[in-house]
């Protein structure tokens, strides 16, 4: 295991031995803009409801997991914006997928509001065509939420 992913993993232990709970509309699911298919030509950056959610990249499957558990979402194009987006008043927990560099940085940002991280997988190298592990998202939400 990496020293990021254990960095990560330690910045996840801490927000859950807090026991968090906060309803769904509180709950910020962030999104790296590199979750979005390189060939889509929509720009979900704007809006996450300009996805089309065609199927060709995993963006969908978790904006169909934010809307079923009543969270937030949005995507970000950087650490500041994500940040920024995690950091405002409404918000009271955030669910962040990204690299284990962003997340280390993000988690430690926001802190003491609870988030947690999802590592992104990066089959074809940083930041272009990433993937998630769905359902480790869906244990993540209903984690905030239940």
């Amino acid at each position: 295991m990496t020293m990021g992913r254990r960095v990560v993993k330690f910045w996840n232990f801490l927000t859950r031995v807090r026991r968090p709970r906060c309803s769904g509309g509180s709950v910020l699911v962030l999104l790296p803009s590199c979750l979005q298919s390189s060939g889509c030509r929509r720009k979900v950056t704007n809006s996450v409801d300009e996805c089309a959610r065609c199927g060709r990249c995993k963006m969908a499957d978790i904006l169909d997991l934010a809307e079923k558990h009543g969270c937030r979402a949005a995507v970000a194009t950087g650490g500041r914006l994500a940040m920024h987006l995690a950091k405002q008043d409404h918000i009271e927990a955030v669910i962040a997928v990204a690299c284990e560099k962003e997340l280390q940085e993000g988690l430690k940002g926001v802190f003491p509001k609870p988030a947690l991280g999802v590592i992104n997988i990066r089959p074809n190298g940083p930041c272009k065509d990433t993937d998630v592990e769905v359902e480790e998202v869906e244990k993540t939400i209903i984690y905030l939420t239940r």
